[in-house]
This record gives C-alpha cells, structure tokens and sequence, in this order.
C-alpha cells in the first residue's frame, strides 16, 4: 500500500516528500523502522511531535503531523487537522476495513460495561456464533484472551489490528466496552456498531486528564449513538433522553420500568453450592430466567444483553444458556471450594458500587457478610472513608487491608478507613493482602459471605510506582489447596 492508497478519501496536504510504499503503521516511535507510516498524536504526557525525529532516525518513511514538523529530506512530510482522525481511518484502510465484516455490538454507561459484553459473549456463543472481545478484563479471540487491556477501548490502531486478527480467526461478532476516552480521543472514529447500548451514567472519569465536567463527560458518552444501526437504552436511567436525543437509529428500551419494550421483573435471589445468581422474569419469555451473577444492578446488564440478543435474532434458548453459565473475572466471581461458605471476588472499588453490591449481598440468606477491602492511594481521602461508611452500613465485620498505595502509606490508608467505619462494626487491620485474605478464611463460619472487595480483575498491586504480581485467585488457590 502508497502514502496516498493510505490517506485516501481525507483531507490532508503534503508538505515535503512524495508519495512512497507504506508497510506498517505506528504512533508509537519507537516502533518506527523502514517503510513505515508514523502518525505524531498529541497526549496527555507527551506529544508525537516530540519524536519526529527519533522516527526518522529509525527509517520512517513518512510522518503524519498537525503542525510543521523538521524532518529529513527522504521523509514524506503529511499535515492534517487531526492526527488522531487520521490514525483512525488510516488504521482501517491499511488492515483492508475489517470493522466492516464483523457484526459489532458496542457497550457504553459508567458501570456494568464489563458484565454486559461478557453477557453478550456468553450469548453469542452459546448460540455458535464465533465471538471476539475488547474490554477492561482483556482482549479475547473465541474463548481465549489473547491479550491484556492497556485501556479499555485500545488506541485506534489496536483496535483495526485486532479486528483484523478477529476476522482471521474466523469471527462473526464482535463485543466491545466503549470507553468517554475512547469517543473523546477519536479511538472508535469511522466504526459503525451494529448496535450501541447505553447502560447508565454518574458523575466519573471528570478532571485531569479526562473530562472537564459532567456534561462534557456524558456528551462523549452520547456521541457512540451517531455511530450506529440500530441503539439499545436503558430507559431507567435519568440521562437515556439526552443520551439518545441525537440518535437517529432505531432505539430499543429496556429496563424495569413498564414503558421498558425488554422489562424485567420479579428478581429473586438464589443461593446453591458454588452460586450467587438471580431468577427474574422478562417480556417476552414464558418461563423465568437464571442468571449466575447475584442482584439487580446485574439483572440490568443481562436485560441489555437480551435486547441486543432480541435485535440480532439469536433464539431464546442460547440466550437462556448464555445467562446460566456466564462468569465475569473479578465481577461477583464466586471461588469455587468444598466450604459451607461463599467467597466471592468484585471490583467494588468507590461508595456507589460498595453500596449496591453489599446491598445486594445482605438480600442473600446468610450468616454473617465479611469485607475484605483497601483504598488506592493518591486518591481522594474522601473516595477511602465514603467505601468505609457503605461497608460499616451493609457488612457484619470488615478486614482492613492493602489494595494500591502507590506513593502513600498502606498504615495512613487503612488509619483513614477505620475510622469511617467510625465502630460501626468490627474490624481489623492486616497491612499485607495475602495475610488478610487468609485472616477472613480462618474465620469463617458456614453460611457466611466472605467479599474481597477491590481489586477484581487485576493481578498486581502497585507500590511507589512498582507493580509486582498479586492474584486475589492465586491466593485463594493456595490457602485452600494447603486444607485437602
């Protein structure tokens, strides 16, 4: 593939150099080389610009700029608008638009958006339709993660490389979290979804380097449904009306409201060896259905995933296989083990989610509700001591310990959640997460739920800028394989 092959159907001006062959694409110059294509994306932390010349100085043929950039007489020179438009659409020519042969459904809301596409995974497979994946857990081919997330949506060029490798391993579908990053960064540029589902919206995300205020925040948000074919909403949520005021696709309701065209009702916990699920009926289905995931806030996302299921035509009983045996990493992932007890493992990690969670666990038949929980350091005092409140609120005994420090000390961190939990309820502070772990296991009682709380899906915990492996799972692993 040319330059001009590449950049075709944009607007762009070429300030020195001619047309040449392109044979990879970056934006990334390090990964700059003979033959290859590097895009200067302005950031955050550093700008491309910068490192034009460290490009070049490995062989770039050609850079792609905004502004005018000093480059070596042999560089093709190309200026445009926006870099990271033109990273987009370049990424997709030159994987041959793989977007464009994939059936792509893509999930947006502030929460639930991991539980959602694994849903819509386990749907999609059930009903034998070979399924890729892009989100928060990792990227996943058919079953298999083939890679870990650097960010939720990856850079644009990420994104058409695994589309592209999607296609070659033969998939049809493809699921994807749909990030306000992502929108705002030009990251899903060009990309028509076959569906689009908005799930919720709260204040996050909002100063720094992400969004300068809620409208901001949810305007990026809204933006995903101008890219789409066909919408689904959540008509509960207080926003779907902005979220879906410029949406001009045919748009599906669900939700439990009567108005809702996919509603949900009835939800009924259920509690087994090895399960935290729900029971809940749905227009539509004469029969109930079980999902392997505990509470309403779940209920919800598994309501998005059958709307979007109704939309593409899957049958009920794929849909009914999908919803039993889903399990989302570090989502109210239950550890199977031979105790008369429940461990269970959440990304819980802010007020909001503590709130609904352990609410949500307390409806369960139980005997006593045990936390396990940290705060991430370098973060609003306000974050650690409002989780601490939830916990004191909902939770019979709290065991304080280490998540991510990063720069602040683990003693100041657990000092601060101790104290909201004000002696509300017993606790105790084990510094070390293992040790803590171990402590809530050696106290457990039959019926009880053991909740470690925080860290999910992660396998690392991270200390003055170090992040050295630490696998909630591993843990659980190892203390009872030490008891057969």
């Amino acid at each position: 593939m040319t330059l001009t092959q590449l950049l075709e159907g944009m607007d762009y001006t070429l300030l020195q150099g001619a047309d040449c062959p392109i044979e990879e694409l970056t934006c990334d110059s390090r990964k700059a080389g003979p033959g290859t294509a590097f895009v200067a994306i302005p950031g955050a932390r550093a700008d491309g610009h910068d490192f034009v010349p460290a490009a070049a100085a490995l062989g770039a043929a050609a850079v792609v700029v905004e502004r005018p950039v000093e480059a070596p007489a042999g560089v093709a020179v190309v200026r445009v608008a926006d870099a990271r438009l033109a990273l987009a659409h370049m990424a997709d020519r030159f994987f041959g638009h793989p977007a464009g042969k994939l059936t792509l459904i893509g999930v947006t809301g502030t929460k639930g958006k991991t539980t959602t596409t694994h849903i819509l995974l386990s749907i999609l497979e059930a009903a034998g339709h070979p399924t890729a994946m892009v989100g928060t857990v990792g990227y996943f081919i058919r079953g298999e993660k083939v890679a870990a997330a650097l960010n939720t949506t990856p850079e644009s060029l990420d994104l058409h490389r695994f589309f592209a490798r999607a296609v070659e391993a033969r998939c049809t579908h493809l699921v994807m979290e749909v990030s306000s990053q992502a929108m705002k960064l030009r990251r899903t540029a060009g990309i028509t979804f076959d569906a689009a589902v908005f799930l919720n919206l709260s204040p996050d995300h909002i100063g720094g380097a992400e969004h300068a205020d809620f409208d901001e925040y949810r305007a990026c948000k809204a933006a995903l449904f101008r890219q789409c074919r066909q919408a689904v909403g959540n008509v509960d949520d207080e926003n779907f009306p902005v979220m879906m005021a410029e949406c001009t696709a045919p748009v599906t309701t669900f939700g439990f409201s009567p108005e809702a065209q996919v509603r949900g009702g009835e939800v009924a916990p259920l509690r087994g060896k090895g399960l935290l699920g729900s029971r809940f009926t749905v227009t539509g289905y004469e029969e109930s259905v079980t999902l392997g995931m505990p509470g309403a806030f779940n209920v919800s996302d598994a309501l998005a995933a059958i709307a979007v299921a109704r939309l593409l035509e899957v049958p009920e009983a794929a849909v009914r296989r999908g919803l039993e045996t889903v399990t989302v990493k570090g989502r109210t992932q239950i550890f199977p083990h031979p105790g008369d007890y429940t461990v269970l493992i959440d990304y819980a990690h802010n007020d909001v989610s503590f709130a609904s969670l352990l609410s949500t666990l307390k409806a369960y038949d139980h005997n006593r509700l045990m936390v396990v929980f940290g705060a991430g350091g370098d973060r609003p005092r306000m974050r650690r001591t409002d989780m601490a409140r939830e916990a004191a609120r909902y939770a019979d005994f709290a065991v304080v310990t280490m998540d991510n420090p990063r720069t602040e000390r683990v003693e100041d961190i657990c000092a601060d959640i101790t104290a909201g939990l004000g002696g509300k309820i017993p606790s105790v502070e084990i510094y070390d997460r293992r040790q803590a772990i171990f402590y809530a296991l050696d106290m457990a009682q039959p019926g009880d739920i053991i909740a470690l709380l925080g860290k999910g899906h992660e396998e690392y915990i991270e200390i003055n800028g170090v992040r050295s492996h630490f696998s909630e799972w591993e843990v659980l692993e190892e203390y009872f394989s030490g008891r057969k």
